[in-house]
């Protein structure tokens, strides 16, 4: 499962190069909005599988670690909920000025993707998935009521937080009082080896829901 996630999120990054690079960046917003329409039913997969930015992710959360850039301390501006509409605001800004004044298209979404490139390579990847990025605050939405996401079975799970401390979205946590991990769908990026492999106990599988999410400081 992990090679063919490695496959299809290299195989989405040369289709996003190629789409913006052609001017045809409608395209890659008619296939956001699929896959938006698409996690009611199965999660966001678009965030673990298809896009651009995650996968670049990998580059540059290994490249931050290396170098020890990374910072546990997050800038309060950066966990201002009303962030990913500002983001959504100046890109649409961009994009209409670029059309009027310029007569030429801007490639926002190019832009977006080095503004996500700098802020991983400073901060965790949540701090981008879960406060910055319009993508996922818009999958936000619709992946809350996922048919099916990552769940975790609560007979098996013994509250090693270890799936916890490697969800790259933070939207698995050990709930306090019952000891048992809890997936918040409405950030879980779907991408189903991550969490699972770490668990002593087998316990992480993806699947229909049983029950609701919890409701995490990030959602």
């Amino acid at each position: 499962m992990k090679k063919l996630r490695f496959a299809l999120q290299i195989l989405f990054l040369i289709v996003f190069l190629i789409v913006i690079f052609k001017g045809n960046m409608v395209v890659w917003l008619g296939l956001f909005i699929l896959s938006l329409v698409a996690a009611l039913v199965f999660g966001r997969f678009y965030c673990g599988y298809i896009c651009p930015m995650n996968t670049l992710f990998n580059v540059t959360e290994k490249l931050s670690k290396k170098s020890n850039w990374q910072s546990k301390k997050i800038p309060k501006f950066l966990e201002n909920k009303a962030l990913p509409v500002i983001v959504v605001v100046l890109m649409v800004m961009t994009m209409i000025a670029s059309k009027v004044i310029l007569h030429k298209e801007i490639p926002v979404l190019l832009i977006l993707m080095g503004v996500s490139i700098v802020v991983t390579l400073r901060f965790e990847q949540w701090v981008f998935h879960n406060n910055i990025c319009p993508y996922g605050a818009l999958l936000k939405l619709t992946g809350k009521h996922a048919k099916y996401s990552e769940q975790v079975d609560e007979e098996k799970c013994i509250g090693c937080k270890k799936c916890e401390a490697v969800c790259p979205s933070r939207a698995i946590e050990v709930e306090k009082d019952s000891r048992i991990a809890v997936v918040n769908a409405s950030l879980c990026h779907q991408c189903v080896e991550i969490c699972s492999q770490v668990c002593p106990k087998d316990a992480i599988h993806y699947g229909k829901k049983q029950g609701g999410t919890f409701d995490g400081n990030n959602a």
